[in-house]
């Protein structure tokens, strides 16, 4: 409810007392029909205190509550109950059908794959509805199990090993069983690792790889960094079946979520007790932990009872808790960090949660992952820090910490420092010195100077110190790898000489860039020989004294691009056009245009994603041939009433399968 409660509103707000934001929430929903969904675990206690928080004035609102749990208390009175249950497909067209669909990840497999469509239709639908039993996941489960193995010998010899099994939860968990057992060694362990995240959790891809870096469970194969071999895993993973990748709005690359469904989860908890893999305390027992070699904090009622006796074999520890309140709500760069779950409501913070912290850091020296978000460790991260020389991965997100400490600078291992949802927002000079440092995730003020970080690949975000320490053509110069870079708050004074600074960083494969203004001279960098995503927040203007501002240099490599306060004109979109051969994806956000009728009637040969979340102001789209022949997803979003859209028919098509009530409702 504390995250909910500033989104409906729109901006920070402010409470004293768990009352206080009863009364406000209520308010807000007063009148008003709402629909609640809480898709997790949670126990009856917290789903009470949840439902009494919505006000009952309206007879159309509903709540959902989606669990596996077979016995549940009734809610309140005041609402009236009814239970739907899911069960399994009753037919085998409709099982055979759900297979197919997920058995191809794209239209070219597919088509390639015509000959096993049809094989599979006539000789193999009565075994795959028989050893699913129609169970959606199930099914899904198998197109992902048998989309690895050769067809047909290897199908037979899956489908023999499952046949047999009558119960609905044995056939799922012999699937599961298979499909776990058929993983590489290196790919189950991550894959176990999704059980130091509660069930239904959304976890960052960038901040999971980067753990499975610091666990040493990747190494550089194949001329591959260890981060491409882990986006590898990803995809592997998400080409089985076994994770999903919910859709993320204007999700840069690294940025997208991932999780797994809650039985599958179930699955892994289960293998993860059994191999020893990972400790999980989220009930009010407090286990023996003096051998736990991996430690999940997902008690909310008692953070840091785990954390009272010494833990002297400890290599990681993780907790994913929502950010306590100070007195009011997160602000939208507070919620920002590695993970996004429904939660329950915490106690307050441990009245001596560093000195907890201290004892943790002096008695487990053979740290390699700390990642603690949401839990309070104080003002500053302990000195005692430089114990743990080991650690690979330091993450204190989403909590009050304000300082980081000199003696970060004696990690000399440290692959990922993550700060992020904090009020960090200098890093020490010792940091500089770290040679083995790939990722800097926080809003962090950064320096003329920052030493020679030559293994920085990420710098999320950073901004520059206008405390006489601009930027300059050295300050990025040593960055021979930096890949992506994030700027915040673009001085307008300082603008050319950040420009400059950038310039000289040669290999970047993503630029984000927010600022009052961004000028236009960006857009005849010749240097970018590998930038495939480029996201500007500010209104582009043409540099002074320029006598050609609206020069643009192709950008042969860029792929994705979101606009937002851009204020560009039509002719500006023209030049995007021809000069952008292969951008696959472009984003219109709030204020990005500035004119009344924006028409695409050449170039853009390459688009597949348009999102338009255009202002009031725009009367008239139009997409006329031979612009963007390969477009397959139109999402126009906040439009006016009176909007008029010229598309020719294919696109027609589009609009009519996305968004049907647009399609209705506009003038076409």
């Amino acid at each position: 409810m504390k995250l909910i409660l500033p989104r409906l509103i729109g901006g920070s707000v402010k409470w004293s007392t768990d009352d206080d934001l009863r009364t406000m929430l209520q308010k807000v929903l007063k009148n008003k029909k709402y629909l609640l969904v809480i898709d997790a675990e949670v126990s009856s206690t917290e789903w009470n205190i949840m439902i009494d928080y919505l006000p009952t004035d309206n007879v159309n609102s509903r709540v959902v509550r989606i669990t596996q749990a077979a016995d549940l208390e009734s809610p309140p009175p005041y609402f009236e109950e009814e239970n739907i249950e899911l069960h399994h497909f009753e037919e085998q067209d409709i099982t055979v059908e759900l297979f197919l669909a997920t058995l191809f990840m794209s239209d070219k497999e597919k088509h390639c794959g015509d000959l096993v469509m049809e094989a599979v239709k006539t000789n193999h639908a009565k075994f795959i509805f028989d050893v699913t039993g129609g169970l959606p996941l199930a099914v899904v489960l198998l197109s992902g199990l048998l989309r690895t193995k050769e067809y047909p010998g290897e199908w037979w010899k899956v489908f023999k090993h499952l046949e047999g099994n009558s119960n609905e939860r044995k056939r799922l968990d012999n699937i599961l069983s298979m499909c776990f057992d058929d993983l590489p060694h290196g790919l189950k362990s991550c894959f176990l690792y999704f059980v130091g995240f509660p069930a239904s959790t959304l976890v960052k891809a960038r901040s999971l790889v980067c753990m499975w870096m610091a666990e040493g469970f990747l190494r550089p194969k194949e001329g591959k960094t260890m981060e491409k071999v882990g986006e590898r895993y990803l995809h592997e993973l998400i080409h089985r079946r076994l994770m999903n990748l919910p859709p993320l709005e204007n999700a840069a690359p690294g940025d997208e979520r991932v999780t797994v469904q809650t039985r599958v989860h179930d699955f892994l908890v289960l293998e993860a007790q059994e191999a020893n893999f990972m400790e999980i305390h989220s009930g009010d027992d407090v286990p023996t932990l003096s051998t736990a070699r991996r430690l999940s904090l997902q008690n909310h009622m008692d953070k840091y009872a785990d954390l009272a006796e010494p833990l002297p074999k400890l290599r990681s520890i993780m907790s994913n808790f929502e950010k306590e309140s100070q007195g009011g709500a997160e602000t939208k760069k507070d919620i920002k960090t590695n993970v996004g779950a429904c939660i329950p409501f915490p106690r307050k913070a441990h009245a001596h949660s560093n000195d907890v912290m201290q004892k943790l850091l002096q008695g487990s020296k053979f740290l390699r992952v700390i990642f603690l978000d949401g839990l309070e460790i104080g003002k500053k991260l302990p000195p005692e820090i430089s114990n743990v020389k080991h650690l690979h991965y330091l993450g204190i997100t989403s909590c009050s910490i304000d300082e980081i400490p000199s003696s970060v600078g004696n990690l000399t291992h440290l692959e990922t420092l993550d700060v992020r949802g904090t009020s960090v927002t200098r890093l020490p000079r010792e940091f500089r010195r770290i040679p083995t440092l790939r990722h800097v995730f926080g809003s962090i003020i950064l320096p003329r100077r920052v030493g020679n970080l030559e293994q920085l690949q990420t710098l999320q975000e950073v901004k520059p110190d206008e405390d006489g320490g601009v930027w300059d053509t050295t300050t990025f110069a040593c960055m021979k790898h930096l890949q992506s870079l994030y700027i915040w708050n673009l001085p307008d004074k300082n603008a050319q000489a950040v420009l400059a600074a950038i310039y000289e960083v040669k290999y970047l494969v993503l630029l984000s860039i927010e600022g009052k203004v961004i000028s236009l001279e960006l857009f005849t960098f010749s240097n970018f020989t590998r930038l495939q995503v480029m996201i500007l927040k500010g209104k582009i203007e043409p540099p002074l004294n320029d006598s050609n501002p609206l020069y643009f240099r192709k950008f042969s490599t860029l792929t994705k691009l979101s606009l937002n306060k851009t204020k560009v004109s039509q002719y500006f979109i023209n030049k995007l056009s021809v000069e952008l051969p292969l951008l696959a994806s472009l984003a219109l956000l709030p204020e990005s245009y500035e004119e009344r009728c924006l028409a695409f009637k050449d170039g853009f040969q390459s688009l597949k994603e348009l999102k338009l979340d255009l202002d009031m102001c725009v009367e008239e789209i139009v997409i006329e041939d031979p612009a963007c022949p390969c477009l397959e997803k139109l999402e126009i979003t906040n439009y006016s009433k009176g909007l008029h859209l010229k598309v020719r028919h294919n696109i027609e098509k589009i609009i009519k399968h996305q968004d049907y009530y647009l399609y209705k409702k506009m003038k076409i």
